[in-house]
């Protein structure tokens, strides 16, 4: 009996011990506050694309998307490759209207200038799915030939921690043969 009473409280410590967040959880929670520095050795290349850029820390890299993941914010960053069309063209069907077909409300527009001096355009949308609020930042940049497009999916919820962050790393993206 001393034996199953032992084992009993020893598995209800280890339980309520998995409740608490731990110390490195919280700080490394933490560290999305602290800001984002361009490093060029954190730059990767996006698997099947000719794009590269820095990840967010504690982002992974995922070839099935392909672009970023973070799996505990549900965090997605999509990038993909539009060869052949400047993202001034299609700038110009990205209306109001347009953003409403497609189901999402457009919340602001936002010239952005690029790490590598090349320019863009920021859009903020929300969106909800089974009754979760989200945001998407949509990045289109790149030159008279090609675009970079890119798509940050986070929880509304996590907006303050993510949102910044986010943004500069999406402003590091650039094809891999402009150094």
């Amino acid at each position: 009996m001393k034996t199953v009473f032992t084992l009993f409280l020893l598995l209800y410590a280890a339980f309520c011990m998995a409740q608490f967040p731990t110390d490195s959880i919280i700080n490394n929670i933490g560290k999305y506050e602290s800001g984002f520095v361009y490093d060029e050795s954190q730059v990767v290349l996006i698997p099947n694309t000719k794009i590269k850029m820095q990840p967010p820390e504690h982002f992974l890299v995922s070839e099935a998307i392909p672009g970023l993941l973070h799996p505990g914010t549900s965090t997605t960053v999509q990038v993909q490759e539009i060869i052949g069309t400047s993202y001034v063209m299609i700038q110009q069907a990205m209306t109001p209207e347009h953003f409403q077909s497609q189901g999402v409300n457009l919340v602001s527009t936002t010239e952005v200038n690029m790490t590598n001096g090349k320019t863009g355009i920021l859009y903020l949308v929300e969106f909800t799915v089974n009754g979760v609020d989200y945001e998407r930042l949509m990045l289109f940049a790149g030159d008279y030939n090609n675009t970079i497009w890119i798509n940050a999916n986070y929880p509304k919820s996590a907006k303050r921690l993510l949102q910044d962050i986010l943004t500069q790393s999406l402003l590091t993206a650039q094809y891999i043969d402009q150094l």
